[in-house]
């Protein structure tokens, strides 16, 4: 008997290709909506003003990744990590 939660290779292929087809569509999607806003940004003459915005955003970002809490080590015991004088 065949397992009940099994699916065949053609259901899969069918399944699979519907998530190519909806990737597809919601990449449509997003390019449109990128397009819009360039056009909106070019039509209201705010490029600079938006691209200054954007990179005071990511400033903003990039101390907060930075205040992440540090790693308290590599894990090597303290007596491994000093310099070995027997040799």
């Amino acid at each position: 008997m065949r397992n009940k939660n099994k699916i065949s290779n053609k259901e899969r292929d069918k399944q699979l290709t519907l998530l190519f087809k909806s990737l597809y569509e919601v990449s449509q999607e997003v390019r449109m909506v990128r397009t819009l806003l360039e056009n909106y940004l070019i039509w209201k003459k705010d490029v600079k003003k938006f691209t200054k915005y954007l990179q005071e955003q990511e400033e903003k970002r990039e101390p907060e990744a930075g205040k992440a809490k540090p790693s308290e080590g590599s894990g090597a015991s303290k007596a491994s990590s000093k310099p070995s004088k027997a040799l």
